[in-house]
């Protein structure tokens, strides 16, 4: 007789509950606490240095963008 036994059921896997009622960020200026919802408290958190460096990669390609345009605009008021 083979010894191995029958593999267990599976299991339901466990629901994820995307509930912020467990945070608490606050938004603080002077004495005043201002409570904000967790995805604005991990955009606040970004440090300075990144938050340029997103704002110059969308500088860039915004003129990349147009510049492509304005080309295809010429070609085809030439052609």
């Amino acid at each position: 007789m083979p010894s191995i036994s029958s593999p267990a059921p599976l299991a339901d896997a466990p629901r994820v509950i995307d509930d912020d009622g467990d945070y608490e960020y606050f938004w603080t200026r002077g004495d005043v606490d201002v409570p904000i919802p967790r995805w604005l408290a991990e955009i606040v958190d970004v440090p300075g240095i990144v938050r340029l460096e997103i704002f110059l990669i969308g500088v860039c390609t915004g003129l990349v963008v147009a510049a492509v345009a304005l080309l295809i605009a010429f070609w085809v008021a030439l052609g």
